[in-house]
């Protein structure tokens, strides 16, 4: 446990102390006092440095000698000398600087080699943390406007019904244009019919499935942002009676999850699969019985709301203290449980809906929206690779893209950010925050 450590608050609030284990794991610095005892130190070495000045020569070949010969020495020992590295995470405890909520610009970050918006599908360097939305002006660019930051990936659906998860129509109508980072839920089983994984194992819906993945593949081309796809979304919950996980189910759930990857990698090559679940459990069992395996998962994708923290305490000591709890069943509920799930898998973690709920309490949460991109900027993911290769394992356990849900839900505008004039102190906070290291 690295102690309390202060984050700055939100709208006026005295800092609020992050009590347990501090997954968030950030403090504030004063910076003059360090410029000044730095500026005082520095004073100090010159004054000390003066008499000994005569002293260069031999001692200056000395040092260079012995610098070079550890140089060499790590070369041929560290990794064989050839392998690329992800710059360590900070020791346990070590304060971050964090600028207050009511003057941000931007949050701690590292900007990866970000490729051209016309570079080609095939070859292109992809990475990095992607930020974006779903919903209202994202596809149109008032999203981005608004934000005043680069918005470099978009989520959509096409899970509705049979047409849609045959035709996905939101690739050739809202997202048509759309050439940077997707995420796209496509179902895999029609809701509300009699579909079932069992059939869905022994290549029911192959046709179906091949016709999704050939539109996909049509409807991307060109993209030079990464495609992520979501079979069977929210699995583990209890509001998608086809697509709930039991005991009775699972074998057929994991080979219905595998048949639909094989058939999407082979179309389309260069596509990544995200199994995403709720991020609370309503199955009751554990998520051995829900997880598809490592072999056809690209990211472990959460779907993560402000619902999950308790009553009352939706804010940073709220978020810190649940980050990284487990349900009864040893299931990951907070992000920093699930981030560390996705770690032990050698997977990214991605959040493809993210946001505040409309439920308990109310919304309107800026404290919590703070606490959560703090954690993110912590977590960034920084690796690139090519697309169409595997995601590298400097990739494991960061955060690979978060899509806010700023979705109409059910013509109510309770989740949103932007466009319906809904929760303002969170809407007049979120563009002040740093999302994402695209560029």
């Amino acid at each position: 446990m690295a102690g309390r450590i202060l984050i700055a608050g939100v709208a006026g609030r005295e800092p609020a102390a992050l009590p347990r284990s501090d997954p968030i794991g950030v403090g504030v610095i004063d910076v003059n006092q360090q410029l000044q005892t730095r500026a005082s130190r520095r004073a100090a070495a010159q004054e000390e440095a003066r008499p000994r000045r005569r002293f260069t020569g031999i001692v200056a070949v000395s040092a260079v000698l012995l610098v070079v010969a550890l140089g060499l020495a790590y070369v041929f020992t560290a990794d064989g000398g050839t392998k690329s590295r992800v710059p360590a995470s900070p020791p346990p405890g070590e304060s971050v600087a964090i600028p207050s909520a009511e003057t941000a610009t931007s949050g701690p970050s590292v900007t990866p080699t970000a490729p051209s918006p016309t570079t080609a599908l095939t070859g292109s360097t992809v990475g990095g943390w992607y930020a974006g939305a779903s919903g209202l002006g994202v596809a149109s660019g008032k999203y981005a406007k608004w934000l005043k930051q680069p918005v470099t990936f978009a989520g959509s659906w096409a899970d509705q019904d049979d047409y849609a998860q045959r035709t996905l129509p939101t690739l050739s109508k809202e997202f048509r244009s759309w050439k940077g980072g997707l995420d796209l839920a496509v179902g895999g089983t029609v809701l509300g019919s009699k579909e079932n994984y069992a059939a869905a194992a022994k290549g029911a819906y192959d046709e179906r499935w091949k016709e999704a993945a050939r539109t996909l593949a049509a409807s991307r081309k060109g993209a030079w942002g990464p495609t992520f796809v979501r079979p069977f979304h929210e699995m583990n919950g209890n509001w998608y009676d086809n697509w709930v996980v039991t005991k009775k189910n699972s074998a057929d759930f994991k080979k219905a999850f595998a048949r639909y990857t094989g058939i999407l990698r082979k179309a389309m090559p260069t596509v990544y699969i995200s199994w995403s679940p709720n991020f609370g459990d309503h199955t009751g069992i554990n998520v051995d019985y829900w997880y598809p395996g490592d072999a056809v998962v690209d990211c472990v994708a959460p779907d993560y709301y402000d619902d999950g923290a308790s009553p009352g305490r939706l804010n940073v000591d709220a978020w810190n203290t649940e980050a990284d709890d487990h349900d009864g069943n040893r299931n990951p509920t907070g992000p920093e449980a699930w981030r560390q799930f996705a770690e032990k898998h050698g997977k990214p973690v991605c959040f493809p809906e993210w946001g505040l709920k409309p439920e308990g309490e109310g919304v309107d949460h800026p404290e919590w929206i703070r606490a959560m991109n703090i954690w993110m900027n912590k977590h960034a993911n920084i690796a690139t690779w090519t697309l169409g290769q595997p995601i590298p394992e400097e990739a494991s356990g960061k955060v690979l893209y978060s899509v806010y849900f700023n979705v109409l839900h059910q013509d109510k505008p309770g989740f949103t950010i932007y466009g319906a004039k809904a929760n303002p102190k969170s809407a007049a906070l979120f563009p002040k925050l740093r999302w994402g290291n695209r560029s």
